[in-house]
């Protein structure tokens, strides 16, 4: 496949990470919380609060990177750096999903990195040398 598939899929990517932040923002909204979890979940106190702004933040991650993939496409030197960000999220989300009895979460987060990290390899973000 071509470079250009790739870059595509990574830009696929970025905009379902903006997808998800959005579903879970919404997801703190009675009535739009159906369709993110087990609504009933939310009967626990802060739980709206903590999946909206779990939300935000992914919302604020993607569009941060819908920014630069606008500014520089798919540049090795510039997503080499993005993709050691979104590994330590994977790490540290994931072992605290498992650590506090969330392992579903974890296999999800598994799921959505594997969707990162395949069009990642296959542009260069993890080999070579790069320009400063």
């Amino acid at each position: 496949m071509t470079r250009t598939f790739w870059e595509n899929c990574l830009h696929v990517w970025v905009w379902m990470t903006i997808g998800f932040g959005l579903l879970f923002a919404g997801a703190g909204m009675p009535g739009l919380d159906g369709g993110a979890v087990d609504a009933s979940a939310f009967d626990a106190s802060g739980m709206r609060i903590s999946v909206s702004l779990v939300g935000a933040v992914m919302l604020g991650w993607g569009c941060a990177m819908l920014a630069v993939w606008r500014a520089c496409g798919a540049d090795v030197a510039v997503w080499r750096g993005l993709s050691r960000a979104v590994l330590i999220w994977y790490v540290v989300d994931s072992a605290l999903s498992v650590a506090t009895g969330f392992p579903i979460n974890a296999l999800s987060n598994t799921a959505f990195v594997a969707l990162f990290l395949v069009p990642a390899v296959k542009l260069g973000f993890f080999g070579g040398t790069v320009r400063a």
